[in-house]
């Protein structure tokens, strides 16, 4: 752990990266404030109806899956520090006509555009990542990263609430917006060489974005370990997108009385952040003694153990112990996916690749939620987990059985040997 600290403090001591987190979790904070601002004021304009709820949360999801893949392009056409601070300042818009909305449609319509700016700002900031640091860095980056995630996790909820309940959703839109409008001034301290930023017209024009569309998807197509990484994501996703939906409707149902399960809910992702860090710091240790095909592996099969033991419980204290494994899965698993892509994938491509997850992930994203919420009403809960774990062990068989498999262990090995990762 010692060892991890020091390779943190490393990171930290560089400048760009410095700024350019701080200015991320500003603009984070705001989001999350937007969030708890955007649910009061849709109930409180909507007399308090569920469904006004549900139709801001479509809202929110609908533009990442069609945006997703022009906001990768544009990352590699143009600077991606530009575009963030475009996208920041944007965002701030919506929030100040958010705190002047007092019709319904006004808040949905602003729900919509604030998301389609969120969309545009989510390819560049991750294809921007690491341009901050050396590519031995990479896993160490991507862990820090995961361990300010998560104790973002345990505590930005608590203040984003407390913020809307002390102030009132009015308040906290303008709360938000300056936030907004910080984020963008903290990215002018960021000075890193970005490729995309530095092409000329005559570049651009050479390559129109219909060929560069073309010539990212070819590239995806082309490239073993990426088509396989997506079908492992697209399975992922299908197991586990309802389960956050269902999480408070089980947790009423089974573990507390229904008016306390709000603050079950509320210590169940407090330890999901607290999973989270430890799931940090054990994958630096992970990576060096464990191929990363068999760390994804490993990781959405234990998910699924966990899931059925979630689902089988009947006590908050077995239920936080899963939540905190559920922590630990979590970032074991992002930061392997990240550090594959950020290894494998030239810089040029980063953007078109981290669009591509968005119109793949999203619309699976959905049909989970409404199977999984279809189902519930009919079998229960309970048993929804149980078919979810079931399937989360089951889709690792799968993809250990896809003909892909040997070709994809062979690349790895090839592109990223276990030596890169010992120190």
């Amino acid at each position: 752990m010692a060892r991890n600290f020091k390779r943190f403090q490393e990171i930290l001591k560089n400048r760009n990266f410095t700024a350019y987190i701080t200015s991320y979790y500003v603009g984070g904070f705001a989001n999350f404030v937007q969030m708890f601002a955007i649910w009061a004021q849709a109930l409180r304009l909507s007399g308090q109806d569920p469904l006004a709820l549900g139709i801001v949360t479509m809202m929110e999801i609908l533009p990442g899956i069609l945006i997703s893949p022009w906001a990768g392009l544009l990352a590699d056409r143009m600077s991606k520090r530009t575009l963030l601070f475009i996208c920041y300042t944007l965002r701030a818009g919506t929030l100040l006509l958010m705190f002047f909305s007092s019709e319904l449609w006004h808040l949905y319509l602003l729900a919509g555009l604030h998301s389609t700016f969120v969309a545009f700002g989510e390819p560049p900031h991750r294809a921007f990542l690491p341009l901050l640091v050396r590519p031995e860095q990479y896993v160490s980056m991507n862990s820090l990263i995961a361990t300010m995630n998560n104790i973002w996790q345990i505590f930005r909820p608590a203040i984003g609430g407390w913020v809307v309940f002390t102030f009132g959703s009015q308040t906290a839109f303008l709360v938000g917006m300056g936030m907004y409008l910080l984020a963008p001034l903290l990215l002018t301290l960021v000075k890193v060489h970005d490729s995309a930023a530095h092409r000329t017209r005559e570049e651009r024009e050479r390559s129109s974005m219909w060929q560069e569309v073309r010539e990212g998807v070819a590239y995806i197509r082309t490239e073993p370990i990426l088509v396989y990484l997506f079908v492992f994501m697209m399975l992922f996703t299908l197991c586990m997108g309802t389960q956050g939906t269902l999480t408070m409707l089980f947790v009423g149902q089974h573990l507390v009385p229904e008016e306390q399960a709000s603050g079950a809910v509320g210590l169940l992702f407090s330890a999901l952040g607290i999973g989270g860090l430890v799931g940090a710091f054990l994958t630096t240790l992970l990576v060096k003694r464990l191929p990363l095909l068999l760390l994804l592996f490993t990781s959405l099969a234990f998910d699924g153990v966990m899931v059925v033991i979630f689902a089988m419980c009947d006590t908050m204290t077995v239920a936080i112990t899963c939540f905190a494994f559920f922590g630990i899965i979590g970032s074991v698993n992002q930061i392997v996916q990240d550090t594959l892509i950020q290894t494998i994938v030239p810089e040029h491509l980063r953007g078109r690749v981290y669009g591509a997850f968005g119109p793949i992930t999203g619309p699976l994203s959905l049909l989970s939620v409404g199977a999984g919420t279809s189902l519930a009403s009919v079998i229960g809960t309970r048993a929804v987990f149980m078919i979810c774990g079931v399937m989360e062990i089951g889709a690792v068989g799968i993809c250990r059985m896809l003909p892909s498999y040997k070709q994809v262990r062979e690349s790895l090995a090839e592109k990223i040997p276990q030596s890169t990762f010992q120190t």
